[in-house]
C-alpha cells in the first residue's frame, strides 16, 4: 500500500502550542527533594499513576527500588518514612548496568518486562499472604492488585529532576477532578475519534457492550474475563491513566479503524512509524526503522496464535489509549534515554496520550496466554498533538483533547478548585510542551525530525539542560507560562522560572 506520510507547507501548530520548557534546576541536597516528597506523603491513596502514598503512623511500609533510582532520591524517600513514623524496609533490587536506550529496545524490553510484571503480582500475591507489611511503593506503573488487603502505590521517583517537579506538589483535589473530567465524557460517548498531525486517524465504536447498565463502570462479565481476581482494579478508570478505549476485548465487536503514526514509544524517540488498523487489529507495520523491523517480524511470529480473551487470532490486537492528566510532568533531560529515565514517565502529561497493542498488562487473559507458552507483551507509540471527538450518548459531539490540550484544563469548575489552592493559570498551564521541527518549531518535519527524532531530542534536552536561556529562543519557545518563585505551589520551588539558569 501507498504510505502517507506527514507533510506540511509550514508547521500547523507554530501559532497554537509553541514549546515549552521548565528550566534544569541542579538539585545539591536532599533537603531540597524533601518539600515534594512531603505533597506526596500527604496525598490519599490511589491505585492509579498519580504518586499518593497517604503515609500514617505505624504503618509497615515496604519500598522497593533498585540500582537505576538515584542514591539521593532513595534517601529523600528514607527520610520521609521517617517523617511520617513509618515502620519501613527498603528493598533494592540490583538490575545491572544502566543501560542507554533507543526506541526499538522496547520490543525486546516489553517481551521480558511483562514477565517481570507477572513475577511482582506473584509476589504481591505472597507478600499479602504473609501480612508483615501495610504498604508497598513500587514499580512505575501497570496494573496493581487493587483487592489486596494490603496497599501499593508507586515509586516513580527515579533521578532528583524528576522528584523537584511541580507536578509532584499538585493539589490532589485538582488531578482527581481532571480524572473525573474526563472519564464522564469518555464513559458517556458512543463513539470517539482520535487524530494527530504525525497521521493518526483512527475511529472505533465505544460500544454498550462495553459498561454497564448506567456506563458508570465497565460490564462486569468482560471484567470478569479480564480481569479474575483483581475485578475491582479493571472495572473502572485507572486515575492520570484514564483509558480512552476500554482496557477490554469485546469479540465480535472490535470495530477500531484507521492508522496510528507516531516518533515516540515508552523507551525513546524512534523512527516514524505507522500503524493500520482494522476491526482493532494491526494488519499493517509501515516504515519505523529498527522498530518496525521488529515488530514486523513479531506479528508474522505470533499471527496464527490464539490467545485467551482475544477478538482473533494474532498478538497484534489494539486495546490501549490512554490519557495522561497532570499538566506538569515533563520529559526528563538528565540521563535521557537511559535505565528508568526514559519515555514512560512523560505518557503522564495532561494531553499526551500512548496507544498500546498486544496483550492487556497483567491481566489474566495475560497470565494465561504466559502460561500456555505464548509470546506476551505490548507495544506503544505516543501521540503528543492529538484531538479527540466524542460523539455522546445523548446527542451532539464534545472534544476532550484539542492539540494535546486537554481541555478540562480550561473547564470553569475545574478552574474554580485550582482557585482554591493559588493562581489557576499557574496551576493548570503546562509545563512542558515538545519541540518538534515542523510541527510546532520551524522547519520540515520530515527532514528534520521524523527520520531520526531520537537524534533531535538528545539535543534539544541537552541545550535545554545546560543552556536553558539560550533554548527557549532558539525553538521559539513560549516564554508565558515561566514563572520564577511564584506563590501557590504549596512547597515554595522555582522549578518553573524561565531565564534562570541553575548550573
Amino acid at each position: 500500500m501507498n504510505v502517507h506520510r506527514p507533510r506540511f507547507d509550514r508547521p500547523p501548530l507554530i501559532e497554537r502550542w509553541l514549546p515549552r520548557c521548565p528550566p534544569y534546576v541542579e538539585v545539591n541536597s536532599v533537603e531540597q527533594l524533601l518539600p515534594y516528597l512531603d505533597e506526596v506523603a500527604k496525598r490519599p491513596y490511589n491505585q492509579g499513576l498519580h504518586a499518593a502514598w497517604d503515609l500514617q503512623p505505624g504503618e509497615r511500609v515496604l519500598l522497593r527500588v533498585d540500582n537505576w533510582h538515584h542514591p539521593m532520591v532513595i534517601e529523600a524517600c528514607q527520610r520521609i518514612l521517617e517523617k511520617y513514623g513509618c515502620r519501613y524496609e527498603i528493598l533494592m533490587a540490583d538490575k545491572g548496568p544502566l543501560p542507554e536506550w533507543e526506541g526499538h529496545h522496547e520490543v525486546e524490553y516489553y517481551l521480558a518486562r511483562t514477565k517481570e510484571l507477572a513475577e511482582w503480582m506473584d509476589e504481591w500475591e505472597r507478600i499479602e499472604q504473609e501480612g508483615e507489611y501495610d504498604k508497598l511503593l513500587w514499580g512505575y506503573g501497570g496494573p496493581i492488585l487493587r483487592d489486596a488487603r494490603i496497599k501499593i502505590q508507586r515509586m516513580p521517583f527515579i533521578t532528583p529532576e524528576m522528584l523537584a517537579s511541580p507536578a509532584h506538589s499538585m493539589p490532589f483535589e485538582l488531578l482527581d477532578a481532571l480524572d473525573r473530567w474526563t472519564w464522564d465524557r469518555i464513559r458517556n460517548a458512543k463513539r470517539i475519534r482520535i487524530t494527530d498531525p504525525e497521521g493518526t486517524d483512527v475511529s472505533f465504536t465505544n460500544h454498550d457492550r462495553y459498561y454497564d447498565s448506567k456506563r458508570q463502570f465497565y460490564n462486569p462479565d468482560l471484567v470478569s474475563q479480564t480481569w479474575a481476581g483483581n475485578e475491582s482494579f479493571g472495572r473502572t478508570y485507572l486515575p492520570c491513566h484514564v483509558l480512552a478505549k476500554p482496557w477490554l476485548y469485546a469479540p465480535g465487536l472490535e470495530d477500531g479503524t484507521g492508522v496510528i503514526a507516531g516518533t515516540a514509544n515508552h523507551i525513546a524517540p524512534v523512527e516514524w512509524t505507522q500503524l493500520v488498523v482494522e476491526d482493532s487489529k494491526i494488519v499493517a507495520i509501515n516504515e519505523g526503522g529498527l522498530f518496525g523491523e521488529k515488530l514486523r517480524k513479531l506479528m508474522a511470529e505470533t499471527e496464527a496464535y490464539e490467545y485467551p480473551g482475544f477478538p482473533g487470532k494474532g498478538l497484534f490486537h489494539w486495546w490501549e489509549a490512554a490519557i495522561g492528566i497532570n499538566p506538569h510532568v515533563h520529559r526528563p533531560r538528565s540521563g535521557f534515554p537511559s535505565g528508568w529515565v526514559n519515555c514512560l514517565y512523560e505518557r503522564t502529561r495532561s494531553g499526551v496520550i500512548h496507544i498500546g497493542y498486544g496483550t492487556i498488562i497483567s491481566s489474566m487473559d495475560e497470565r494465561r496466554a504466559a502460561k500456555m507458552g505464548l509470546p506476551v507483551g505490548h507495544w506503544h507509540l505516543h501521540l503528543y498533538f492529538a484531538t479527540v471527538t466524542c460523539e455522546m450518548v445523548g446527542g451532539g459531539e464534545e472534544k476532550i483533547i484539542e492539540d494535546g490540550h486537554l481541555l478540562g484544563l480550561d473547564d470553569p469548575k475545574i478552574r474554580k478548585i485550582a482557585a482554591r489552592h493559588g493562581d489557576p493559570d499557574l496551576l493548570l498551564g503546562g509545563s512542558w510542551i515538545p519541540a518538534v521541527p515542523g510541527l510546532n518549531v520551524a522547519g520540515d518535519y520530515w527532514q528534520h525530525y521524523a527520520q531520526d527524532p531520537l537524534k533531535w531530542v538528545k539535543a534539544e534536552l541537552n541545550i535545554c539542560e545546560n543552556w536553558h536561556h539560550l533554548f527557549m529562543p532558539m525553538v521559539g519557545a513560549d516564554p508565558s507560562r515561566c514563572r520564577h518563585g511564584q506563590a501557590g505551589w504549596g512547597v515554595g520551588n522555582d522549578a518553573g522560572g524561565c531565564g534562570h539558569h541553575h548550573g
